[in-house]
């Protein structure tokens, strides 16, 4: 049996001694620095020796880190080439799959993302659908519940901000609301309680949201909102990139959470093929992310 130190702590080093930074390691690996530097530690103690020197300028290689370098580089090098001809070798082993999603999910938070799960699987063909396609192994639903018939899980909760263009914020809240339009989203033919929902958040009356303008997708009326035809209360996932360069900005620090969210499901008999197993886990990820990288948007200043 071979007696080796841990391969994920020997994964790192390899990382930190490429780049000379434990953070720079660690936005390569996808993890925090404190955990390439529990690994790094762990390593130097089961080998007994300092792989790393370390000062206010940085880390620097030592003797016995050189040496263990050259020799796990040349290793790794040695399994990638490998496992490379593999996975060359079964290029036309490709895997299809076929995700339903709502179409502003899709747009605006699924489809910016996709570039990095097909880096991380590129035998599979990925086909989008925003219709309700019969031979979907992946759905990714607007809800409030799991289903019974399916495996759901959860991804993450909408959290609704009111929004408009920077224009707009140098009117008091109140004036706002009684002359700018509402911008509401239609489902099923009924308008969805985005405005009632955060005016009572607000402490505000449901009459301003009474009149305003109706659209069948949630994009079109952001895209309303973009040019000032009025205002829009939209789930912050949905508009992360506006906020970020300003051509939304935040008219209200109230936020109303729920009670809708974003599921995935699972069609039944699909459960344990390796192409939906890949990419659940890759979306449960992101969910995760989602819902921890919510941070308060800075507020525009109101009169």
């Amino acid at each position: 049996m071979r007696r080796l130190p841990s391969l994920t702590a020997l994964r790192f080093f390899e990382e930190s001694a490429r780049h000379m930074s434990f953070n720079k390691s660690a936005n390569a690996l996808c993890v925090t620095p404190g955990a390439v530097s529990r690994q790094i530690r762990l390593l130097e103690d089961a080998l007994g020796t300092k792989l790393f020197d370390r000062d206010h300028k940085g880390i620097r290689l030592t003797a016995e880190g050189k040496n263990l370098l050259e020799c796990v580089a040349e290793a790794f090098d040695s399994i990638e080439r490998v496992t490379r001809s593999m996975s060359a070798s079964r290029r036309n082993e490709r895997k299809r799959l076929t995700v339903c999603a709502p179409p502003t999910f899709a747009t605006r938070w699924l489809s910016p993302r996709l570039g990095a799960f097909m880096d991380a699987a590129p035998d599979i063909d990925l086909s989008v659908r925003t219709d309700d396609a019969d031979k979907r192994q992946i759905s990714i639903r607007f809800g409030y519940e799991a289903l019974a018939d399916r495996r759901s899980d959860f991804l993450f909760i909408e959290r609704h901000m009111l929004v408009g263009v920077p224009k707009y914020a140098g009117e008091s809240l109140d004036t706002l609301l009684k002359r700018v339009p509402a911008l509401h989203v239609l489902h099923n033919d009924a308008r969805l309680t985005l405005w009632p929902n955060w005016l009572d958040a607000a402490g505000l009356p449901r009459e301003y949201a009474e009149n305003g303008i109706e659209f069948s997708t949630l994009d079109q009326a952001i895209h309303a909102a973009l040019v000032g035809t009025g205002l829009a209360v939209v789930d912050r996932n949905m508009i992360a990139d506006e906020l970020a360069d300003g051509a939304l900005v935040a008219l209200s620090a109230v936020e109303s959470i729920g009670p809708y969210g974003y599921w995935l499901d699972i069609a039944a008999g699909h459960a344990d093929e390796d192409s939906v197993l890949e990419f659940a886990e890759w979306l449960r990820g992101e969910g995760a992310r989602a819902n921890a990288e919510a941070p308060p948007q800075p507020q525009a200043p109101l009169a």
